[in-house]
């Protein structure tokens, strides 16, 4: 996506300019979202024990799978919609307001759906506060409108709006949170956090364009919704319902102790998934204007920067699990590290999994082949996670994800190789540079395991010296025509602003 030396039509210097802000909004929220909870994991870890973190993990992910249930796929339909009527005011209010008519009524159903989940469960719940923050944030969620944002691609407020509201909460959890008795304090905080979101969300469209409940044709997007519906619906499988699934099976305990080594691998997937959720609008636009030749570009890059990003950190996560777990997680949590090990490669696992399927299946429209891959993962998903969750608790719900996930990455892959023949969807060579690259971590992090025996001072000391490493290696010894590209890029930015100062 960046190289515009690519044989072919080159990108525009207006869209290349664009996309490359977007890039850089969207990694600096990515970033908020690593570094705020590597302060707040470490805090909430000392303070509350894994049973309170296990009944906190437990009513948050089931009030994400009714959020999934409510949403009815209008995230994804939302965004590429907006994308297409932006430039049409009139359409863009009809659009808005439809969709979130269409959003309050799905919400109205999921609620009554929630209420029974809850009384069935209660065993496992057995706490009303907790159950009080999770239908406030059900019920502000009716009228969430992110995808709004994302199709206009508004990633400066998204990124600043987000930031604050997360320090905020931060804030308040060192304020407020001090013993294991306040757990149900924490999932306030978290449930405020998100809630503050929506409201500001929905000020700033109210004040933008004007809605109108009138005369609405909602109706007609619920078949074009229903495929993306039923996609977010599975993906919510593995994303929220395995601490459910895990709490059925096990205890509260086990699903403390899962839930802090899930959470610091999805900071890192995140932080990857994110970056590459910005080029969704950009896809669906270059598709509509029918410009092969940039989207291929847009392609290839991708694929390749999937590679250099997440490959050394998933072996960055492997190696230095203990020190990860030792540094951040309390005493009480130290069998997390066996569970980190696991999930390693999970980051370029899902990543490109999430690539193939949302950049590509998706932005042309097979949403259905993406559903199909969806639904075979997360059938052998829900037999492993019961299964392997009871025999080997945690542990048992670590190896399913892994392999859930693995599955759905090949279903997309062999649909896009079979619809897309003669799209370049996996770089043998940037995929070995990296893989290469990455095992010189090795020696680094072994050695520093060796003479130092604090784990932040492993880590801190593992990142100054395999980050460059890995760079350096990728650019002079292997010659990686991107990461040059890149540094070239970053060297000419910064002469620029150098020039510009003086």
């Amino acid at each position: 996506m960046f190289a515009t030396y690519i044989k072919g039509a080159p990108i525009t210097r207006q869209n290349l300019a664009n996309l490359k802000k977007n890039l850089l909004y969207n990694f600096l929220l990515s970033c908020s979202q690593v570094l705020l909870p590597l302060v707040s994991i470490p805090y909430i870890s000392r303070v509350l024990d894994p049973e309170g973190i296990g009944k906190i993990s437990f009513i948050d992910s089931l009030s994400y799978c009714f959020v999934a249930i409510a949403e009815f796929g209008i995230v994804v339909y939302g965004i590429r919609e907006i994308t297409r009527v932006k430039h049409d005011k009139e359409k863009l209010e009809k659009t808005v307001s439809e969709l979130l008519a269409l959003h309050c009524i799905t919400s109205g159903i999921t609620l009554v759906l929630y209420s029974i989940t809850v009384f069935i469960l209660w065993q496992k719940i057995e706490d009303i506060r907790l159950v009080f923050f999770s239908v406030a944030f059900l019920l502000t969620n009716s009228f969430a409108c992110e995808w709004y944002f994302w199709g206009l691609e508004k990633f400066r407020y998204i990124t600043i709006r987000s930031f604050l509201s997360r320090l905020l909460g931060l804030i308040a959890m060192f304020v407020l949170v001090k013993a294991p008795a306040d757990y149900y304090i924490y999932y306030g905080i978290i449930t405020t956090v998100a809630i503050a979101n929506l409201l500001t969300n929905l000020l700033n469209v109210f004040r933008e364009i004007p809605l109108r409940f009138q005369a609405l044709q909602w109706k007609r997007h619920v078949k074009h919704a229903l495929t993306t519906y039923f996609i977010s619906l599975l993906y919510s499988v593995m994303v929220w319902l395995d601490n459910v699934l895990l709490g059925i099976m096990t205890t509260a305990a086990v699903v403390g102790i899962y839930s802090m080594s899930i959470k610091m691998i999805r900071v890192s997937v995140s932080l990857f998934t994110d970056m590459f959720l910005v080029l969704y609008p950009r896809t669906s636009t270059l598709l509509h204007e029918e410009k092969d030749k940039e989207l291929e570009q847009t392609i290839l890059r991708s694929v390749q920067l999937v590679f250099i990003i997440t490959i050394p950190a998933s072996a960055g996560l492997f190696l230095l699990a203990e020190p990860l777990v030792n540094a951040i997680l309390a005493g009480r949590f130290i069998r997390a590290s066996v569970n980190v090990q696991l999930l390693a490669l999970l980051p370029l696992i899902k990543t490109y999994g999430f690539f193939l399927n949302k950049q590509i299946l998706v932005a042309h429209g097979k949403e259905k082949l993406q559903l199909y891959g969806l639904v075979i993962g997360s059938m052998v998903y829900l037999l492993l996670m019961v299964g392997l969750s009871y025999y080997l608790q945690d542990r048992g719900a670590c190896l399913a994800m892994i392999l859930g996930e693995s599955i759905v990455l090949a279903m997309g892959y062999r649909y896009v190789k079979k619809y897309f023949p003669g799209m370049q969807i996996f770089d043998k060579v940037t995929f070995l540079q990296s893989v290469l690259a990455s095992l010189l971590f090795i020696p680094v992090i072994w050695l520093l395991k060796m003479f130092l025996l604090s784990p932040v001072l492993i880590i801190l000391s593992a990142l100054a010296t395999c980050i460059p490493v890995y760079f350096v290696t990728q650019l002079w010894l292997m010659k990686n025509k991107l990461v040059r590209h890149l540094y070239t890029s970053a060297i000419s930015a910064l002469k620029k602003a150098t020039a510009n100062t003086q």
